[in-house]
């Protein structure tokens, strides 16, 4: 045989036993925390034809399956109730590979823009409250994040670079601060591994989050078929679902958290609807049925384009959490910043998610974890009296005066409104009203948050009338 063959024969079974490995996604790597109590998903690719063999530490238990012809692979394994115990899982039958120091507890998704992907450290010149005692503070092997790196395709990418990290000084800055947050919290409560899979773009848009099969709902977006279409990554119809998300589907978990809705602001009217089919579509692509999606309404800031106003984009996802099924939403209106559309606030953030998921998903359903949510009004003479669900202990203003509320008569013309809080009754008036017909409450692109639950938690803005073109 000559040198040139040689070196060919060579090459061809290296090639060979290349492809023959196994080959698995960034998500399914050392310091992965799987869900607890469930069949879990684990996925690779390997030569067609091949049988992988799957060994979980925490029985001893292989699973077998069969390398189909596209070269991808897919198994669910069992996982036990959740403990501070760590495993590993062999993989062996067309080579080997080994996941270790794999955790198995409670798994959530992160997504959305910006305010979901501001990391602890905070943004420049945009702090985060409390940071540096919170990184310093942080180490616990028992919280962990994934993060995946931003990406955005025309077309669906089986894997994302990502890594997976345990919270400590040196990790826990670059997580997803609303996330950690939340993390941290439930991992206190539940005193199990918790983990967060961080996927989010800033200034992203909903529909790039949602498949093109789930799109073809909303024939009026165009889908990038080129890259010379996908003109502005982060926001074209599906790019960010192929590009980043799709590596994730299929990863069982017990729910999602959601923090979007600024670059979908002037296009409200169509919220509503993107979410459902976003939610929809979430569900029916991860294949573990039903899950929750928490998410949270905008926080007042000041925005420049006058032509619009936030609150309604803040009232159409209140709307959302009380028609759409097995979701929920935090409210924000007592820590917007009027010059700075990313709080710092976001301990309030994620521990609100926290207490959301506490009650409804782990059984801790004796303490009012909702904020107040107007429910109906009346007119008495000068005055309209309010009423709310979700405040058993009614309102507070802790003490302080309460400001935001507006109040028109049939000309529509609002005026600033006096508020009246009692043990019972919240009744608001104005004097140059004598006729009131309709009342808002923080209806406006930045205001600051004065009425609260007992709970502590802030009252939506909201109000009772429906003329849209009423901006002020």
């Amino acid at each position: 045989m000559t040198r040139k063959n040689i070196l060919l024969v060579s090459m061809l079974l290296y090639l060979s036993g290349t492809m023959a490995q196994i080959k698995l996604p960034s998500v399914l790597s050392d310091g992965m925390v799987l869900q607890q109590s469930c069949e879990a998903a684990l996925w690779g690719k390997a030569a067609p034809g091949k049988v992988v063999s799957v060994k979980t530490g925490w029985d001893g238990k292989t699973y077998r399956t069969t390398v189909a012809n596209d070269s991808t692979w897919k198994m669910k394994v069992k996982t036990p109730a959740a403990s501070l115990t760590s495993y590993t899982i062999q993989f062996s039958g067309a080579g080997k590979a080994e996941i270790k120091n794999v955790l198995i507890g409670e798994v959530w998704l992160c997504s959305g823009q910006s305010n979901m992907e501001m990391p602890v450290k905070g943004y420049p010149n945009q702090p985060i409250e409390g940071a540096l005692q919170d990184i310093v503070d942080s180490s616990n092997n028992y919280l962990r994040c994934y993060t995946v790196k931003r990406a955005s395709a025309i077309t669906r990418q089986w894997d994302c670079p990502g890594k997976w990290e345990a919270a400590s000084p040196n990790t826990t800055g670059d997580f997803t601060a609303a996330g950690y947050y939340f993390a941290r919290q439930l991992q206190k409560v539940l005193r199990i591994p918790v983990a967060i899979l961080h996927c989010s773009w800033g200034g992203s848009t909903i529909e790039a989050w949602i498949s093109s099969d789930a799109m073809k709902l909303f024939p009026n977006m165009k889908i990038p078929r080129t890259q010379a279409e996908n003109k502005i990554r982060w926001k074209s119809p599906t790019v960010l679902y192929n590009g980043m998300l799709n590596s994730l589907v299929g990863y069982t978990m017990r729910g999602a958290l959601w923090y979007q809705g600024e670059s979908n602001r002037t296009r409200y009217k169509e919220y509503a609807a993107q979410f459902e089919a976003m939610h929809k579509d979430w569900i029916a692509k991860w294949g573990i049925g039903d899950f929750p999606i928490y998410f949270a309404q905008l926080a007042p800031f000041g925005y420049e384009d006058k032509r619009y106003n936030c609150a309604f984009m803040r009232e159409v996802q209140e709307k959302i959490a009380r028609t759409q099924p097995n979701t929920g939403m935090v409210v924000l209106m007592d820590i917007g910043d009027s010059i700075c559309i990313h709080p710092g606030k976001k301990r309030e953030v994620g521990e609100r998610f926290a207490c959301m998921a506490l009650a409804r998903n782990y059984g801790f359903d004796k303490f009012q974890y909702q904020s107040p949510q107007y429910s109906s009004f009346e007119i008495k003479g000068d005055r309209i009296f309010l009423k709310f669900d979700y405040a058993p202990l009614w309102l507070t203003s802790f003490y302080k005066e309460i400001t935001g509320f507006k109040i028109a008569g049939a000309d529509r013309k609002f005026y600033p409104a006096k508020a009246l809080l009692t043990r019972k009754t919240l009744e608001v008036y104005a004097p140059e009203v004598p006729n009131p017909v309709a009342v808002r409450y923080g209806f406006e692109d930045f205001v600051q948050g004065t009425l609260w639950g007992v709970n502590g938690l802030p009252v939506s803005s909201f109000r009772t009338d429906n003329w849209d073109d009423v901006i002020y």
